[in-house]
């Protein structure tokens, strides 16, 4: 996915008051779900507004992991972090044990 494209899902999926940043491989995940799935990228996009609203609220991650917070949506988690409320990165959006690496 070319940078232009994914500053449009950035855009698309951003609520304006947040800087969000989606990696490659989130965004690669997310335009598939935008094209083939469009009640699953319904799903993921309300979880990403919540996200954006109050990044605080997700669960924090230990180990290996921390420093970064992840959401469930259905069998895939999306996993984030944030340096401030107001800038959030989207890491990953996979299925479960993939997500956090197992």
């Amino acid at each position: 996915m070319n940078n232009e494209a994914k500053r449009k899902l950035e855009n698309l999926l951003g609520n304006g008051s947040v800087n969000l940043r989606i990696g490659d491989s989130a965004a690669g995940e997310i335009y598939r779900m935008y094209k083939k799935d469009g009640n699953y990228f319904n799903r993921v996009k309300k979880a990403i507004d919540k996200i954006c609203y109050n990044p605080k609220q997700a669960e924090k991650l230990s180990g290996p992991m921390k420093g970064y917070c992840s959401k469930h949506v259905g069998s895939k988690v999306i996993i984030f972090r944030y340096s401030d409320p107001n800038n959030v990165y989207i890491e990953n959006l996979d299925e479960h044990d993939s997500a956090y690496g197992l």
